[in-house]
């Protein structure tokens, strides 16, 4: 099975580290630019990091698992495998974003007490994303309601796969253009029946169940590739001309297809992005194959879940010793990702991947 699976997925783990890159622009530039362009004020807010992360998690999952069939002990091995990955940094950055949370919403904005109990619970059982329109102070950790989205995906993967790896791989690309049009479906289903100029446009953006159809999107490849009797390639010279439309099509698209972009819209161009990334030598794989940006992309977990926490401290460090704000402001950006970065890998190799080993090694013997 071995030849089927992707030649090299290095690129994959730099491609992250962009994605997240994306992330931190997103929450550290303005909402809007008096006097920019249209097109300038729609990318402010515009993102399709989160498919990113999804339909690739999705992907290399599967590709990962084979065509084994699921047993109750390989699923719990599984689970705790996953949860080892992503909820000991979840819960670090928790814990390092309280002071600052607190700071903001009873000295700050003079919130009332209950409302922040009520997220501290919310974000303390990592629940928030089954609650996204409930108005802030909400998510103590904004990035963090991904993490919802995931544990969902992850929890439901091993009984899906072990129908799925029985599959003709005719059925299994009937079920990736089947999430695909369900998830553009409810996009649309849900811009008719929501107030998307409230807090209810985030039940488009971070609900686990409309979400999770880009998991499964990306789950539907890699089992394809897994299942069909050749094995296939996609050149990577395929790389530069997708990734320049995907660009194009991510600028251009009118406003009127945010929410689209932001729930896998782009997919299908995304899927050849990665296939095609993974096989071939060229300089733009280099790029994201060797050196920091890779080391980087190792770290991209670390960087997605600690940016925003580091950001408001920076931001806090600033007001106090100049009495303005920062943020939002090119200054800001550099000075916080000259932080960021650096400990984002320390992050990494403190906290997450020394974790991780732990925690598998102690559950092994019992999974």
């Amino acid at each position: 099975m071995a030849e089927r699976r992707l030649k090299d997925t290095r690129a994959l783990t730099g491609l992250r580290f962009l994605a997240a890159l994306h992330v931190l622009l997103l929450h550290e530039l303005p909402d809007h630019i008096n006097g920019a362009s249209d097109t300038v004020n729609i990318l402010l807010e515009r993102t399709a990091a989160l498919s990113v992360f999804f339909v690739l998690s999705g992907l290399l999952i599967s590709l990962g698992s084979g065509t084994e069939s699921w047993s109750r002990s390989r699923a719990r091995s599984f689970l705790i495998r996953r949860m080892a990955k992503t909820i000991p940094l979840y819960y670090v950055g928790f814990l390092f974003f309280i002071p600052i949370f607190i700071y903001r919403t009873e000295f700050v904005y003079e919130t009332d007490f209950s409302r922040v109990v009520e997220a501290f619970v919310a974000n303390l059982l990592n629940i928030q994303s089954f609650l996204p329109h409930v108005p802030e102070p909400w998510y103590i950790n904004r990035p963090a309601w991904t993490i919802g989205v995931f544990l969902t995906c992850y929890i439901t993967f091993p009984r899906v796969h072990d129908r799925l790896r029985r599959w003709r791989p005719s059925l299994l690309v009937g079920m990736f253009w089947g999430c695909f049009f369900s998830s553009q479906a409810l996009v649309f289903a849900l811009e008719l029946t929501l107030d998307t100029s409230t807090t209810e446009l985030e039940i488009i953006h971070k609900f686990p169940f409309v979400r999770i159809f880009e998991f499964y999107m990306g789950v539907a490849v890699g089992t394809w590739l897994n299942v069909k009797e050749s094995s296939m390639e996609i050149s990577s010279n395929t790389v530069v001309p997708i990734s320049i439309a995907i660009l194009l099509l991510f600028v251009f698209l009118p406003i009127e297809f945010d929410n689209y972009i932001h729930n896998g819209l782009l997919t299908p161009l995304f899927i050849i992005l990665f296939l095609g990334s993974s096989t071939g030598k060229d300089r733009v794989l280099d790029f994201l194959r060797k050196g920091p940006i890779h080391r980087l992309g190792e770290a991209s977990y670390s960087f997605y879940i600690m940016h925003l926490p580091i950001a408001n401290y920076i931001s806090a460090v600033i007001v106090m010793s100049t009495g303005v704000s920062w943020r939002f402001t090119l200054e800001f950006i550099l000075i916080d990702l000259i932080v960021v970065l650096p400990l984002s890998i320390w992050a990494y190799s403190r906290f997450e991947e020394p974790w991780r080993q732990k925690i598998i090694a102690r559950y092994s013997d019992r999974a």
